[in-house]
């Protein structure tokens, strides 16, 4: 594994940052156990991606991450809007992967089709980013 380029401390002060920017809210003192788990690993996943570089939260605060790879552009996630959440509810009940992809698409100003053909790797930084904002 490369060398961090960024301390986790820093990570940790970004990423309140970005918390902050987008009104979420992160208190532990109110989450079960399963929310405290995934807040955890959401965390986890986008603290490797800002140390590796490939995720920066702008002077605006928000999370803008570069893929690594397929389509290398950034993509940059912005507070979402109740139409990201309506365009969630265009797609099929059950079928929950196109839902993500509509509010990412959304939230994003992205086709769902940059998503679709994401690899896994970058995909999950995307979804963990999403995650933050549907919980």
């Amino acid at each position: 594994m490369a060398e961090a380029k960024v301390s986790l401390e820093v990570c940790e002060s970004e990423f309140e940052r970005f918390a902050e920017a987008m009104g979420l809210e992160f208190d532990p003192t109110t989450m079960g156990e399963d929310d405290k788990k995934s807040l955890s690993a959401a965390k986890d996943r986008l603290f490797k991606a800002m140390q590796a570089g490939s995720l920066v939260i702008d002077e605006s605060g928000r999370a803008v991450f570069t893929p690594q790879m397929g389509d290398k552009s950034p993509i940059t996630f912005n507070e979402p809007m109740g139409s990201s959440l309506m365009a969630m509810d265009q797609k099929k009940k059950d079928h929950d992967v196109a839902k993500m992809f509509a509010f990412m698409a959304d939230s994003t100003k992205q086709p769902p089709s940059r998503f679709a053909a994401m690899a896994n790797r970058d995909l999950k930084v995307c979804q963990s980013i999403t995650m933050l904002f549907l919980g």
